[in-house]
């Protein structure tokens, strides 16, 4: 990027920028790092620039985030200049007053068109066949979005998860080569390889089952991104907070993803999970009279459908109570 008079819209409009503010990966983040080590006189500029991508709630997607700022480019021709001399405050007013002029003025007339989002309530499955054919089915309390221009016009595929679904996804040529497939939570990328693979994304941790076929993740670290590529019944765990990875495999994906099919199977599952299982997908949570009760293991098989069985079961054999989030 050019040094000459840079200013905190040139920032903001600057998608490597955006990503390294929302999304920094070992790339953008050693460019920027270097970058504002180089051209010290901008670290006030810089630290405007981040809160104000902040402030704008930018994502991943730069084409929606470009949607964006292009309103605000196009209102900022028409607002003066504070006269030379004038106060910082005032510099950065100008800047807030585009941004409260911008924000009635995209939703009113972008209102979001070009994304198409998928919700699940608590305790709802739900099935969704994406564009391309491929289908996805959603835990309960889980969220998957899409941009209809990039499917459209990217090279990939791309969709962001949070909380827990199933993909089954079918494989695209276009021109002699393969449209990547890619799956994206916060804590890492996924791209598909295979078919059938399972990801839950909650509390700061990405697992995914491999059911069938391969898919490579992208795990961030400190100093680069490492690709694993898992095989049929590897389950991978990855905690943000800790930066590392637990690998595991099993002889059965088919039991760890048999919410898919309306059915909880535990297996010798610590109570403790089972409790994560209830306050993630079905919003309820469980109150342990002692913490050593968490480490009970349980097994047994239920409707996804009709938890009320699965806490009858674990009221009635434990003594403890499950209630509602937020109830007492």
């Amino acid at each position: 990027m050019k040094n000459t008079h840079v200013t905190v819209k040139d920032l903001v409009l600057n998608q490597s920028f955006q990503l390294w503010v929302v999304k920094p990966d070992p790339k953008t983040d050693a460019y920027w790092k270097a970058w504002s080590q180089k051209h010290a006189q901008y670290s006030e500029i810089i630290t405007q620039a981040r809160e104000m991508v902040l402030l704008l709630e930018f994502n991943e997607d730069t084409t929606i985030n470009q949607d964006f700022v292009e309103v605000w480019s196009t209102i900022q021709q028409d607002i003066k200049t504070p006269a030379q001399g004038s106060s910082q405050f005032l510099k950065i007013a100008s800047v807030c007053i585009g941004i409260l002029l911008l924000i009635p003025s995209y939703f009113l007339y972008h209102n979001h068109v070009d994304e198409v989002m998928y919700s699940s309530g608590y305790g709802e499955i739900k099935h969704i066949i994406l564009p391309d054919s491929s289908s996805v089915t959603l835990n309960g309390n889980s969220q998957l979005r899409l941009s209809q221009s990039d499917w459209k016009n990217s090279e990939n595929r791309n969709v962001f998860l949070k909380g827990e679904a199933f993909f089954e996804v079918k494989h695209i040529n276009t021109n002699g080569k393969s449209r990547k497939f890619l799956v994206y939570t916060n804590e890492m990328e996924i791209e598909v390889l295979g078919t059938e693979f399972n990801v839950n994304s909650r509390r700061l941790k990405t697992k995914v089952i491999l059911n069938s076929g391969k898919v490579q993740l992208k795990i961030p670290q400190e100093s680069k991104t490492s690709k694993l590529i898992m095989k049929p019944g590897d389950l991978i765990i990855f905690d943000k907070e800790k930066g590392d990875a637990i690998i595991n495999h099993t002889n059965n994906p088919e039991v760890l993803t048999s919410w898919r099919k309306n059915q909880l199977i535990f297996d010798e599952v610590s109570l403790d999970e089972i409790s994560k299982v209830l306050k993630d997908a079905y919003g309820l949570t469980m109150h342990f009279p002692n913490d050593s009760l968490k480490e009970k293991r349980f097994r047994g098989v239920f409707l996804a459908s009709d938890i009320d069985i699965l806490k009858k079961t674990l009221i009635q054999a434990y003594d403890i109570k499950i209630t509602k989030n937020n109830e007492k």
